[in-house]
């Protein structure tokens, strides 16, 4: 096998405009704590890279070796991706996944602990999903064993494998860690005029680097999404503009809603544009153009709404709002699949263009499978660092971990 340039280049530049989202999820969520938090933050977006990367390069060969021929990912009958390219590519996702559920839970778990499940989640917790989905595994292959031959859970960049996973575990993280004093300070009879992620202002957070981060993940977005076609072709330019449509739209809609209720809020509008985002990842490649339409406005209201649902009826503290932008948007983005897929696009029908209704239960099924495991491995792992005494104590919440874990004091 020979390799395929003009693939290899493009598939290499998108690995490296998804790496470029690493670090601005750091970004984001350092916008969105406390000011004692912000170095805490940061530090935790380098550690996605810092510990995945290493375990991932050793482990990569034995979970993605279905779908690897002769060191070559083949993209033709006779062309193909440098395995060690399409693993760069690979585990640019896989960081961003730990980044994301690092931003799920911040200000509660001591750094040390956050080591530990990334260390977890890089040799086994990820690899495991992402190769039963991408690496031509179980999920990929589901509809074989159940009747609906050539069918499977299709994620075309991360909807099911990225982002309901981040947001599902990071919730979950979020839960078994409990409130921060903060939350738990306003649940016990402060001012509830606003609600928490909603006064996210008031409390002297750095909400300049969240809206920097947002526009660096929105850059990003395109290698996330664009590069997963991993050739160029018709389909690039689909997975490319319905991001553009989509991420735009979702950010509008959910500033438009915040508007009727008095303000122009920035918060709302991070959200609604990551919602956007999200909730078009698993479709991208998938769909035509007036379904990014619909993603998008639909995006931009689950995102708002999901977000004042969270605060005010589902017992976790997520300050960040990873639950409504990632996990909510992430699960219904990866549910539309089977649903809104085009054949003009892809190749493959969903419903609403004749496709087998067997292709949504499988699906469906699919992420089922793939999200339970995701959420009892991480109860499982978060309790055992809480148990051993990672849960950082009352004390050191209110110094802030910039100083406790990172010994920086800032003014």
């Amino acid at each position: 096998m020979q390799i395929d340039v003009g693939a290899t280049i493009w598939t290499a530049v998108g690995g490296i405009l998804v790496f470029l989202m690493i670090p601005a999820i750091g970004f984001l969520e350092a916008g969105l704590v406390r000011r004692s938090n912000v170095i805490n933050a940061m530090m935790k977006g380098m550690l996605a890279f810092m510990v995945f990367f290493p375990i991932w390069f050793l482990v990569f060969p034995f979970y993605f070796s279905g779908v690897l021929q002769d060191g070559y990912l083949p993209v033709g009958s006779d062309a193909g991706i440098p395995d060690l390219v399409y693993a760069f590519f690979l585990g640019a996702f896989g960081a961003v996944t730990l980044a994301l559920i690092f931003a799920g839970a911040p200000e509660r778990l001591k750094f040390g602990g956050w080591l530990a499940y990334a260390v977890f989640f890089s040799a086994v917790q990820w690899p495991l999903v992402a190769s039963w989905i991408w690496g031509n595994g179980f999920l990929y292959n589901l509809g074989n064993y159940l009747g609906v031959p050539g069918y499977g859970v299709r994620d075309f960049a991360g909807g099911t494998v990225v982002h309901a996973y981040a947001g599902l575990a990071g919730a979950v993280a979020t839960a078994i860690l409990g409130h921060s004093l903060l939350k738990r300070a306003a649940l016990n009879g402060e001012d509830h005029t606003f609600a928490y992620k909603e006064a996210i202002e008031y409390r002297k957070a750095e909400l300049p680097y969240a809206i920097v981060g947002t526009a660096l993940l929105f850059f990003g977005w395109f290698g996330f999404n664009g590069g997963s076609t991993l050739v160029v072709s018709p389909q690039t330019g689909y997975a490319i503009a319905n991001t553009a449509i989509a991420g735009s739209l979702g950010g509008l809609v959910s500033l438009l809603l915040a508007r009727r209720e008095g303000v122009w809020g920035p918060v709302q509008a991070i959200g609604g544009v990551i919602g956007g985002l999200v909730m078009i990842t698993p479709l991208a490649g998938f769909v035509e153009v007036p379904s990014a339409f619909l993603v998008g406005a639909l995006a931009g209201a689950v995102t708002f709404y999901g977000t004042k649902l969270v605060e005010r009826f589902i017992p976790i503290d997520d300050p960040v709002g990873g639950l409504p932008a990632h996990g909510f948007n992430g699960v219904l983005g990866s549910a539309l699949v089977p649903i809104l897929s085009s054949p003009k696009v892809a190749g493959m029908a969903g419903l609403i263009y004749g496709g087998p209704v067997g292709w949504v239960l499988v699906q469906w099924l699919g992420m089922a499978i793939a999200l339970s495991f995701v959420v009892a491995t991480t109860a499982a792992f978060f309790w055992a660092l809480a148990k051993l005494g990672f849960r950082v104590t009352e004390e050191e919440e209110l110094v802030g971990l910039d100083a406790v874990d990172h010994g920086v004091i800032r003014p």
